[in-house]
């Protein structure tokens, strides 16, 4: 039994890695991080997509391998606030839009060229070393690249090429010319067109883009390439991480916008003193590849899937638990998860039963111990009532945290999660639980609405669908045997159609008849 009075404040660390405070003396190198962190041409040179299910250790990834001595100079890209706010606010596109104008390859253009600012300032010493730099390489040999049209692109965009105006500029360089180009018929875009019209618009448009932008872009990430290929040990480290927010949720545009993103950095990624690391939610991911925007596996050589074993969630806690003994009591010995959680719950050992009740995501972990913790206040040990005690707060926690991770992709969320109840046993097949079936269809039914999309419909009405619901989200996983059950992951992120008829399981936190 552990001799330490825990108080309602102790805490294992927080559930946000921007604020948490044991994460740099606790964390867990995975063979994740040591993929992001090689520079060398390896055959993980490529991995920059950082993918992973909310709370699975995203941010402090990024955060610890910024930190990392390793890396040299690091750089934060807001999306928010640096494309995202423009494209969403701005008149002209809005008019585009309207249209039906596709702007992906415009959006495209306007990442690259934030990138390849970002770039320019953590390679070189200021501005105007940049600048003179490219003057320099007029009259030389002959390269690779095209220097005249590089400079054409730099001297078009001079007077705000660094600064926060540059968004706007492009988007109004780009409505003057077409309102050149195509006179009269540009003139009528805010009001209704033909589909003729339409159609010069959108072949104006991407030609624009095409020559103006991407292809003189294309030029000066050739020069930025080739004139810093000896600093290879620089090791810069841009990273973008705001893609999961809620801002971006409710927008029309978000996949356009996340895959013009996941567009635009290839073209930068042979520069080989800088990573560009993308975070993202896998809901978000799976949300673009649902729209046929792109190829996943054309994408599967750029992404890092974050997935964890179950004995490594045991080592985060492991040096949590220790850092807060050390640190709050001034321990002497090592103490790891399992000695303060000697003690079963429901003939489970303790530190087994909550490490069940995860998801295997170290924000599960951790959020699930906090609550624990704060359930035994002024005890010299933990009991089993702590843990039950906590596991209902705990439920509650995390339910909230699925319904809102999921909801932009599913309207009826919360319905979907609370219908799992109607299923009285942990482990079943479909042509074992008919009555449940029938009660479940008739529960969501009832929820509809007349807004509802066909999706919804769908799901409310066609039992497979809502499995490869739960089965997705986590709320179920495949039986393979008493000791093995297979969760959605990011290899297999939903049910195939010979999984139907499968036996399924319920996730332990999820079943609550007992």
């Amino acid at each position: 039994m552990n001799k330490y009075i825990f108080k309602s404040s102790d805490q294992i660390g927080s559930l946000d890695a921007e604020t948490d405070n044991f994460l740099s003396d606790c964390f867990l190198e995975s063979n994740v991080y040591e993929t992001l962190k090689k520079f060398n041409r390896d055959q993980d040179f490529t991995k920059r997509i950082i993918v992973g299910r909310t709370g699975s250790g995203k941010t402090a990834l990024l955060k610890q391998l910024t930190n990392d001595p390793i890396v040299k100079k690091n750089a934060i890209i807001e999306a928010e606030s640096t494309v995202f706010e423009h494209i969403n606010n701005n008149v002209f596109i809005s008019q585009l839009l309207e249209k039906n104008i596709d702007l992906r390859v415009f959006y495209k253009s306007l990442w690259i060229h934030v990138l390849i600012v970002k770039v320019i300032d953590l390679l070189f010493q200021n501005n105007n070393t940049f600048f003179e730099k490219l003057q320099s390489l007029v009259g030389g040999k002959k390269k690779r690249y095209n220097l005249e049209l590089a400079n054409e692109y730099v001297d078009k965009f001079s007077d705000n090429f660094f600064n926060d105006r540059i968004v706007s500029e492009i988007t109004e360089k780009m409505q003057e010319e077409l309102s050149g180009s195509l006179g009269n018929n540009f003139a009528k875009i805010s009001g209704k067109i033909s589909e003729e019209v339409a159609r010069k618009i959108q072949s104006e448009t991407a030609r624009y883009v095409s020559s103006e932008l991407l292809r003189k872009q294309k030029e000066l990430i050739k020069i930025i390439t080739e004139e810093t290929a000896d600093e290879g040990q620089n090791r810069i480290v841009i990273s973008i991480d705001d893609l999961d927010k809620s801002w971006l949720s409710s927008s029309s545009i978000r996949y356009d916008f996340i895959n013009a993103l996941l567009d635009a950095f290839k073209e930068l990624i042979d520069i080989s003193s800088v990573k560009i690391l993308i975070s993202i939610r896998t809901d978000i991911l799976m949300g673009i590849y649902k729209t046929n925007l792109r190829q996943e596996e054309k994408d599967r050589s750029l992404i890092v899937p974050i997935e964890w074993k179950r004995k490594e969630i045991y080592e985060i806690l492991d040096k949590r638990v220790d850092y807060l003994i050390k640190h709050k009591y001034a321990g002497k010995t090592t103490v790891k998860f399992s000695d303060i959680f000697n003690f079963k719950v429901k003939q489970e050992d303790a530190y087994n039963y909550i490490i069940d009740r995860t998801m295997l995501r170290p924000r599960d972990a951790i959020d699930f111990v906090n609550i624990c913790l704060n359930q035994g206040d002024g005890t010299t040990s933990l009991s089993e009532d702590h843990v039950l005690e906590a596991e209902e707060k705990y439920y509650n926690s995390r339910k909230s945290a699925i319904n809102k991770e999921w909801l932009s992709r599913y309207k009826h969320i919360g319905d979907y999660t609370d219908s799992i109840s109607f299923i009285s046993s942990r482990s079943f097949k479909k042509e074992e639980i008919g009555d449940s079936i029938t009660q479940i269809i008739e529960f969501l039914m009832s929820r509809s609405t007349n807004n509802d999309d066909s999706l919804d419909e769908h799901i409310a009405t066609d039992f497979n669908s809502l499995l490869d619901v739960w089965f997705t989200i986590g709320l179920i996983g495949i039986k393979k045997s008493e000791t093995l059950s297979v969760y959605s992951s990011f290899d297999k992120p939903s049910l195939d159609i010979s999984d139907f008829n499968k036996e399924f399981i319920i996730h332990p936190l999820f079943y609550r008849v007992d």
